[in-house]
């Protein structure tokens, strides 16, 4: 039994599966009849032209759809016939299977794929006694029989005995009969093949449905200006929701390092902290400058001196784009050392906003604050 066919049937199959899914969501929007009282409120004209537009864009996103899986699709099932071939070639029947009823050596006539549980894919072997006895016989590839589920008489409960008749190229005859009373089922399995026969209008719908290559990329290019669209409404709407927050990132003071210097400078003198330097910035993600101070009040401690200067550079920095980092301050000597950091995107800055309003209400650390951010307040 051969499972792999010729590629174009596999594309053929995914085609009509194509075809199916458009057609019907065309004829939903197609025939949607709104509740009654919105058919009050506007005309019949206006949901006609809402219908339309509504397919449009369904089958936009649809057809896209299918177009992006079929090339994986198809590979995927053309591998997976080709697996169930090579695994029916290679596979072989276990040897020395005896008639359950005559101990008679039976022989295999038939082996097929068996997937159709939750276990694993394997071939599952068929095998008939040569004196006609019955039970037959089901054998796995690896050695395991198959065991058919209970089938008990639907009257007396006793199990029913099966006959498996096969007419070639036609059906499959399967009768249950009951030893005990005589109840009988017959079912058949229909095995000829119906060709499909497209209708009148199928080519006309694969053109439309199943895309080219050309069709696709205009369809992309719709999508993606309609995901632009998307993106800056929801941009507008983030706005207008947390104005408050965006119009208090217009107020920060974005410093340079020549005002950051004229910023600090007058303020840590007026508290004894002379020569205010900075070093050679750090310039990555944000940008981190070093700086040294020289403590000139004499007396205080390293302690006194390393807090005092870092509550002065906090608090002037606080309503700018600036920071100073985790570490602090540093003292050695009279000589203090420490790190500043520059907060430039707007959503690291949207972040110390809400990171300072939160602090200020007595809320705790804000986890959508940038974690640098976190650090360097504490």
């Amino acid at each position: 039994m051969t499972h792999l066919r010729p590629k174009q049937e596999y594309i053929d199959q995914y085609d009509r599966i194509t075809v199916e899914d458009c057609r019907r969501r065309e004829n939903f929007h197609r025939n949607y009849k709104p509740p009654e009282e919105q058919a009050k409120k506007a005309s019949k004209k206006f949901f006609e032209g809402m219908a339309e537009m509504c397919i449009h864009y369904d089958l936009l996103f649809t057809t896209l759809y299918w177009w992006e899986k079929k090339e994986k699709t198809v590979r995927d099932w053309i591998d997976a016939d080709a697996h169930k071939d090579q695994m029916l070639e290679q596979a072989r029947a276990p040897e020395g299977i005896r008639c359950l009823t005559c101990s008679s050596r039976l022989t295999s006539n038939e082996k097929y794929i068996h997937d159709w549980t939750d276990k694993p894919m394997r071939v599952l072997f068929f095998y008939t006694c040569p004196k006609g006895c019955l039970p037959h016989r089901s054998i796995f590839s690896d050695g395991e029989e198959y065991r058919r589920k209970p089938n008990p008489c639907p009257k007396c409960n006793t199990e029913l005995s099966r006959k498996r008749e096969k007419i070639e190229g036609e059906k499959v005859i399967i009768t249950d009969t009951c030893p005990k009373c005589g109840h009988s089922v017959v079912d058949e399995m229909d095995l000829t093949v119906k060709e499909w026969q497209p209708d009148a209008d199928y080519e006309k719908d694969r053109a439309r449905f199943c895309l080219s290559a050309e069709a696709a990329r205009k369809n992309l290019e719709e999508k993606s200006q309609l995901e632009g669209i998307k993106r800056l409404v929801d941009e507008w709407k983030e706005r207008d929701k947390h104005k408050e927050d965006y119009q208090a990132v217009a107020a920060l003071r974005k410093l340079t390092v020549v005002e950051l210097e004229a910023l600090l400078t007058p303020v840590v003198e007026a508290a004894g902290f002379v020569k205010l330097q900075f070093g050679t910035p750090e310039i990555g993600k944000d940008v981190l400058l070093p700086f040294t101070a020289h403590d000139a009040k004499s007396g205080r401690t390293d302690r006194d001196s390393s807090h005092t200067l870092g509550k002065l550079v906090r608090k002037a920095l606080d309503e700018t784009n600036w920071r100073l980092m985790t570490e602090g301050i540093s003292y050695r000597l009279g000589i203090l050392t420490g790190r500043l950091r520059a907060y430039e995107r707007e959503e690291d800055l949207l972040a110390l906003i809400r990171k300072k309003d939160k602090h200020e209400k007595g809320a705790g650390n804000d986890h959508n604050a940038p974690a640098s951010y976190i650090e360097d307040q504490e």
